[in-house]
């Protein structure tokens, strides 16, 4: 039998710790630039973690211009908006500061700084033909993995939907994982983006395309989220907050190249529709998901349940396999997140066609389970 052919693509250069920004500040002085266009949002700005990042800039020389419009869920007016101001003020790199969102937009940003045009142009995969603007990310929270990945989730309200703009050249240049900039985040972000890190790892690990590099990142990763989530939230525990933010960056690279599912798909298509938190979303799917796919690999769902930090002694495979989805399912009671989706104000109006645009959803091609409308449609059933 023929191995499996695979690729794994990093491109992104990660320093991390204490002090980071200084580096990312030099580095960008180095190479000559000498004006930033800032991507972020208003209540960054409010808390001062942007002025945390303008001050390193200045202490090198490099101005700043900050567009702080980005809100969750970004929309494709305020990427083309973004791409208004590289324009009027003539910046020659952009830096992401923040969650999925700011990250994701100043890259569409960056892609629209060299290609011109308006974002829905380049939905797709390698759809632009000059490569996009220097680009630097900045987490602020423990989730999404966005600073190391090579896609854009873009939602178009026109549509409703999420457009995905994606490309291998797409990755930051540079991520820069500052404990500093999380070291303040409230309970309710460390929780929501935390979990969406965990659901990366957990849909990555079991992924139809997953490879060995890709799933020894994903199990290690949540090892990680199990072992420090609680702290992180329940006690803002720096260090567990550290490791947190750390382990979602490991989740990014094994999700962007070992492909996720369906608990994405689903979560996608409900954040289009009624515009949720994309980490609650996804935490309130994820045992659904779990359940739908778990006698697809029981012998991975056990090791999902040991990572877990679950007790599967003397336990027939499938009894432990099947405490990974009790182990996600205590988590979220731990943590005080919503359990159903009627929790986020949806309801079954728009079932049959949510089921419709989760199936062709990128992120569920890759689900290690068959899915099909009905199939999907029961399991908005069982969420609501």
């Amino acid at each position: 039998m023929k191995s499996k052919v695979f690729e794994l693509l990093h491109t992104t250069k990660i320093i991390h710790g204490e002090g980071s920004l200084a580096k990312m500040a030099e580095r960008l002085k180095s190479s000559d630039y000498k004006r930033s266009l800032i991507v972020t949002d208003d209540t960054l700005v409010k808390t001062g973690l942007v002025d945390k990042v303008v001050n390193s800039l200045e202490n090198e020389g490099v101005e700043a211009v900050i567009y702080s419009k980005i809100e969750p869920n970004p929309t494709a007016e305020a990427v083309d908006e973004g791409y208004e101001w590289v324009k009027e003020y003539r910046v020659d790199n952009i830096i992401a500061v923040g969650g999925g969102s700011s990250i994701d937009a100043a890259k569409s940003i960056s892609v629209l700084a060299t290609n011109g045009g308006n974002i829905r142009d380049y939905e797709g995969m390698n759809t632009w033909k000059t490569d996009k603007m220097y680009l630097t990310a900045v987490p602020t929270t423990v989730g999404t993995g966005s600073e190391v990945t090579f896609g854009s989730v873009i939602t178009d309200n026109e549509r409703q939907l999420k457009m995905v703009v994606a490309g291998e050249d797409l990755s930051p240049a540079l991520a820069i994982l500052d404990p500093a900039m999380i070291a303040e985040l409230p309970p309710k972000v460390t929780a929501s983006t935390g979990m969406d890190a965990l659901t990366q790892a957990i849909e990555s690990y079991v992924s139809s395309n997953a490879t060995p590099i890709t799933e020894a990142l994903s199990i290690h990763a949540i090892g990680m989220i199990a072992e420090n989530i609680r702290p992180a939230v329940l006690s803002n525990d720096f260090k567990a907050l550290e490791n947190m933010q750390m382990a979602a960056t490991i989740a990014g690279i094994s999700f962007i190249n070992g492909g996720l599912g369906i608990v994405h798909g689903m979560a996608n298509t409900v954040g289009g529709f009624y515009n949720t938190p994309h980490g609650v979303t996804n935490a309130v799917i994820l045992p659904y998901g779990m359940e739908y796919n778990l006698s697809t690999n029981l012998d991975k769902f056990l090791k999902i349940a040991e990572a877990l930090g679950e007790n599967i002694e003397r336990l027939s495979v499938r009894e432990a396999a099947e405490k990974a989805v009790g182990g996600v399912n205590a988590l979220l009671e731990d943590l005080n997140m919503p359990t159903k989706l009627s929790d986020l104000d949806v309801d079954d109006e728009n079932i049959e066609r949510m089921a419709e645009y989760a199936l062709v959803n990128n992120d569920t091609q890759t689900n290690p389970r068959h899915c099909t409308t009905e199939s999907i449609t029961n399991l908005y059933r069982m969420t609501l």
